[in-house]
């Protein structure tokens, strides 16, 4: 696996008609599955049809006109692999469980998990307030760091401004530093009272980011891969530098239908502000399904504590009509 980006920490919702589409994209709903499945009894589970998945893999992809898709599926029946389609449009290249790919706001689970691991260790703490390590936040006093990761700060984020498309249609590959996002973000009011209501911010996260790093003292990217790359073992797992705009072979090609943003994801540099700890890239199919790698940490035996693993998951918060 390969996690990347940088160093403003932050996903870009794409408000295109349809979605951005990587190869490996379904890996996120394997992932849910694999979780349910091994909740149930083996024999509560319907055997799995490997010609039938098949034929539901390609049924879909192509449906939403998708270029290319792994799909790895782990159950007490053992593991069952299905590819579909090319990694690259007008070549024959099949993806397969060791094609990079970009992860997007799966990097947020690891962002949460290294700032409970750094509240486990006492080095802060869920309830403190934003404004301790981050200056200039709206409400800073009174969001706290519990309302960063369930995104119930109410901060605005900054892909809902118009601003934000309108510099990334114009400048696809802008670098943007974190005053700037924030700048943004900070313009608008907050969407709501911190913690009464949910509203998904990469705001947040850019936040976190910031925080992590501070108390660290070194880049979020050190702090990935000492406290969950490292431990667990992901050689092929990486938060690279802003500078960075290369994904190591093979790889797929991402794409998107419509016109606010840039077509090749893969093949550009992502902007600033869509990396880092909201925005990861580069993972193989083989190890993104594993979510409770970052629960567990390694063979130091460094598990998160059950009362705070429900701060990782920004589900968690209620949501509006909840």
């Amino acid at each position: 696996m390969r996690v990347a980006e940088q160093s403003v920490y932050m996903k870009t919702k794409l408000k295109v008609p349809a979605v951005a589409l990587m190869m490996g994209a379904a890996l996120g709903c394997v992932t849910g599955l694999l979780l349910s499945c091994t909740k149930q009894r083996a024999s509560a589970l319907k055997p799995i049809d490997q010609a039938a998945l098949q034929t539901m893999v390609e049924t879909t992809a192509k449906e939403f006109m998708i270029p290319g898709a792994v799909v790895l599926l782990r159950t007490r029946q053992g593991e069952f692999t299905t590819t579909y389609g090319t990694t690259l449009l007008g070549a024959t290249t099949p993806p397969s469980v060791d094609t990079h790919f970009r992860i997007a706001s799966n990097t947020k689970t690891m962002t949460a998990a290294v700032i409970v691991l750094l509240a486990q260790e006492g080095k802060l703490s869920l309830d403190e307030p934003v404004s301790k390590y981050v200056p200039g936040v709206p409400n800073g006093d009174k969001i706290t760091i519990t309302e960063l990761l369930n995104m119930r700060s109410g901060l605005y984020t900054y892909d809902d401004d118009p601003e934000f498309w309108t510099v990334l249609e114009r400048d696809p590959t802008k670098v943007w530093s974190p005053a700037e996002v924030f700048a943004i973000a900070f313009k608008h009011p907050p969407y709501f009272p911190p913690g009464t209501d949910f509203h998904y911010s990469n705001t947040n996260y850019a936040l976190l980011g910031l925080t992590a790093e501070k108390i660290e003292g070194k880049p979020l990217a050190n702090c990935f891969q000492d406290r969950l790359f490292g431990p667990l073992g992901l050689k092929d797992t990486l938060l690279p530098a802003s500078t960075s705009n290369t994904l190591p072979d093979p790889y797929s090609h991402g794409y998107l239908y419509g016109g606010c943003s840039f077509r090749l994801l893969t093949d550009k540099p992502y902007p600033a502000e869509t990396q880092a700890a909201a925005r990861g890239r580069n993972p193989q199919a083989r190890r993104l399904h594993r979510t409770e790698l970052f629960l567990r940490i390694g063979g130091r035996g460094c598990h998160l504590d059950r009362e705070r693993l429900r701060h990782l998951d920004p589900g968690t918060g209620r949501r509006q009509g909840a």
